[in-house]
């Protein structure tokens, strides 16, 4: 098990995808977000002050238990029958990959770990064996269970085996880089039997694209596990344009048998989970840059409701990788910026991570951690903060704990009406699953608050209108989405008349 602030935290691979997501602009059809927007807010929000609709936490987590039922059965599979898997394979031996073998592992199926490295596997295997062992000694497993887990795992080097040839289900989780991920499946694709599942664990990238290769597309699914993969409990299951209902319903069967929250999504940047909190972490560096400060931010948002802030997660996930995938996409150099990115976000965490600050690991990031993991203001960090601000030429000012919460969180809210509305979730209640299991909310608080989205949760639509006129009608935070208007927008007025 992760520790404690781990396992409350947003998972490491939302994270990574905020830190991505940072430099990705708020143009274009989704809206743009002004420096006058916070002004205009500032007034809604000091005559309409928000906070999160809470329920009792018992009602909340009945809600929950029948919303992970719902997601977990989809109607367009009942009655598929779902291919057996009785042998398992995982490529890539890093963190992400040795956690879903051991997922594999815990549940009783073989699974056979691929790298191209044998010192890294060794290192894996190593890792594995000392978490399962630390386990037992915490008598949260057997001493037997130990044994038997690791036994269940064995090593490769060659993709080309026998181990292979006969395996069920493949998952691949290599890079978040498309020619590295596309070139495991054309090797993958002379390998495996006909009747073996094909997944990709891309958190982001598109599933189509990544099996754009490969023959049997209608075997191919994404199996996106959040990380780390042996202890966080959501897992998006990502239907391509071919995947037959049979390997969908292969995917959810295997969710639930490796004790997984599954939850089956759309194709499209970042799926459900990532793409909903692309908004909420955006809209963190803008604030940074207009006038808030690392600790004001965290702080407002953990007094919301969030286990942690988002640049105290970006330091938990690694600020490096966000700058290498935004370095990829060309968003790093003004020169190669596409045009249509609209404003950037990410000019303050690619200075620090060129500064050698890339978060915890480094000991430092947005925050200082050379007395331990808990984070520490850094002047040094702030004065940088500041001058950016000057570079970009915005005149800083105050912001207040409530325009930072519904700057961020109605981002977020309206975001999950979009992906319901795109087709990329079939219902609100998914977005509750997803927000509930991807960040594991802490079960010991009461009353806590609730997911993005309650039955008949007028008062949450409302605000998000008075937040939307404050902002003006191309806001990202406005309320533009056909399922909001037709469902929820009638109850809404209702109940302030």
């Amino acid at each position: 098990m992760a520790p404690s602030h781990e396992r409350w935290s947003l998972s490491v691979s939302i994270a990574r995808a905020w830190l991505a997501a940072v430099g990705r602009g708020s143009r274009g059809a989704r809206g743009t977000v002004g420096l006058a927007v916070g002004r205009r807010l500032s007034a809604a929000a000091a005559a309409n002050g928000w906070m999160p609709p809470r329920e009792d936490k018992d009602a909340m987590k009945s809600r929950l238990a029948q919303a992970q039922k719902a997601a977990a059965a989809p109607p367009q599979l009942a009655g598929v029958k779902p291919r057996p898997v009785q042998s398992a394979a995982v490529i890539g031996s890093g963190t992400m990959g040795a956690g879903i073998a051991m997922c594999f592992a815990e549940a009783g199926i073989p699974v056979a770990l691929h790298d191209t490295s044998q010192e890294a596997l060794d290192r894996a295997l190593a890792s594995m064996r000392k978490t399962w062992e630390s386990a037992a000694k915490k008598e949260r497993i057997s001493p037997q269970d130990a044994l038997d887990f690791s036994a269940r795992v064995s090593a490769e080097t060659r993709l080309d085996n026998d181990s292979m040839r006969a395996t069920d289900l493949v998952v691949e989780a290599v890079f978040e880089n498309m020619a590295v991920k596309k070139g495991v499946f054309a090797e993958l694709d002379k390998v495996c039997k006909e009747s073996a599942t094909l997944a990709t664990n891309t958190s982001t990238l598109n599933v189509d694209e990544i099996f754009a290769d490969v023959r049997n597309k209608h075997m191919a699914v994404g199996m996106h596990f959040f990380s780390p993969a042996n202890v966080m409990p959501l897992l998006e299951n990502i239907k391509g344009a071919h995947s037959s209902p049979e390997t969908l319903a292969t995917a959810m069967a295997l969710g639930v048998k490796l004790r997984k929250v599954p939850v089956l999504a759309g194709n499209c940047f970042g799926f459900i989970g990532n793409r909903m909190f692309e908004v909420y972490a955006r809209e963190a560096m803008f604030l940074l840059e207009e006038g808030a400060l690392p600790h004001q931010i965290d702080a407002a948002l953990a007094a919301w409701g969030m286990a942690m802030g988002p640049l105290a997660v970006g330091d938990l996930a690694g600020l490096d990788i966000g700058y290498s995938i935004r370095k990829e996409q060309g968003l790093t150099d003004p020169k190669t910026r596409p045009a249509d990115t609209g404003r950037y976000g990410g000019t303050v965490p690619d200075k620090l991570v060129l500064l050698g600050r890339s978060g915890q690991k480094t000991k430092k990031g947005f925050y200082d951690y050379s007395a331990g993991r808990t984070p520490e203001r850094d002047p040094s960090v702030e004065d940088l903060i500041i001058q950016t601000s000057k570079e970009l030429g915005i005149t800083r000012r105050e912001i207040s704990e409530q325009e930072i919460i519904e700057r961020c969180v109605f981002g977020l809210i309206n975001e999950g009406f979009k992906i319901v509305d795109d087709g990329i979730a079939a219902a609100t209640s998914d977005i509750d699953v997803v927000y509930a299991a991807g960040c594991e909310l802490p079960p010991a608080v009461a009353p806590v608050p609730i997911p993005p989205f309650r039955p008949a949760d007028s008062d949450t639509l409302w605000r998000l209108q008075i937040s939307g006129t404050a902002r003006g009608s191309d806001s990202r935070c406005s309320l533009p989405t056909r399922l909001a208007r037709s469902k929820c927008w009638k109850a809404c007025e209702n109940t302030r008349k």
